[in-house]
């Protein structure tokens, strides 16, 4: 049995876990569910939830947002006129995907069609970061980009009515690998900077707000400080971070000297806090 998110259906506030059998979900996707009207629809995420989880009051289930979703054990794609069915089975051709079409198929310009990879490890969620998401969506280029948000629900196999068109595939091949070591790395970089960037936005609001803070703004301050100006800005803002901010003199000596002006650094900061 395979577990997933599912979402009762589009105006739903919460979300649960489901079961599926491999033959089950086979069956579904070759003789999919007959609903009038497609936000009556389930919807469903190939993945796992947070460990903790924002529980929706009403129903006493997990709540439907993004937030609450952890993991993502497959890649789900979204292709509206994006690109032909055999186009996409031309590019995509060396994995393992199963692909469906919408309640929209034959009736709106183009293919519309859903396409299930299941991906070689489980994917974090918190690593869809902008970078992250940027490579994902050069790399599925004819997708919809909302495809690599943190919670991107797919209606299962559905149509509107008994005889309207409809087309599958299961198609064999390898699975799909992101390559998680990479990812993480380009995500954990990504959000170390936005911290800095905070830090830095903080400090420019209230500099003597927190220490750290101080220490960015003026680091800022030395790395952009040009020659003739760095006697004067390292000792100005030396004796601000001790005097004012209260940073010890081990945070200080730090911080990277402006360039040009590392042992003239050293000994200024350690001049102003009583080391010579």
């Amino acid at each position: 049995m395979t577990k997933m998110l599912l979402k009762p259906h589009k105006n739903s506030k919460y979300m649960r876990y489901a079961s599926i059998s491999t033959e089950g979900w086979n069956k579904l996707i070759a003789n999919p569910l007959v609903i009038p009207n497609k936000d009556d629809a389930p919807l469903i995420i190939w993945g796992r939830m947070q460990s903790k989880v924002e529980i929706d009051p009403v129903s006493q289930n997990p709540r439907c947002i993004a937030g609450n979703v952890g993991i993502m054990n497959c890649i789900q794609a979204d292709i509206d006129n994006g690109c032909k069915i055999e186009e996409f089975v031309k590019e995509f051709h060396r994995y393992s995907f199963q692909l469906y079409t919408t309640t929209g198929y034959g009736f709106k310009e183009g293919d519309r069609f859903r396409v299930i990879f299941p991906l070689t490890e489980p994917f974090r969620c918190e690593w869809l970061v902008k970078p992250v998401k940027d490579l994902l969506n050069w790399r599925f280029y004819m997708c919809d980009p909302t495809c690599f948000d943190q919670a991107h629900w797919q209606i299962v196999p559905c149509i509107l009515a008994k005889n309207a068109p409809y087309r599958f595939m299961q198609h064999q091949g390898e699975r799909l690998s992101l390559n998680n070591d990479h990812i993480a790395k380009m995500a954990q970089d990504y959000l170390e900077s936005m911290h800095w960037k905070r830090e830095i936005a903080e400090a420019d609001r209230d500099p003597t707000s927190n220490h750290q803070g101080a220490l960015n703004y003026v680091q800022k301050i030395f790395d952009e400080t040009m020659e003739g100006s760095r006697d004067r800005t390292v000792y100005s803002h030396v004796m601000w971070l001790k005097e004012t901010v209260g940073c010890d003199y081990s945070d200080v000596i730090s911080l990277r000297a402006p360039i040009g002006f590392d042992t003239e650094f050293i000994k200024k900061v350690d001049r102003i806090y009583g080391y010579r």
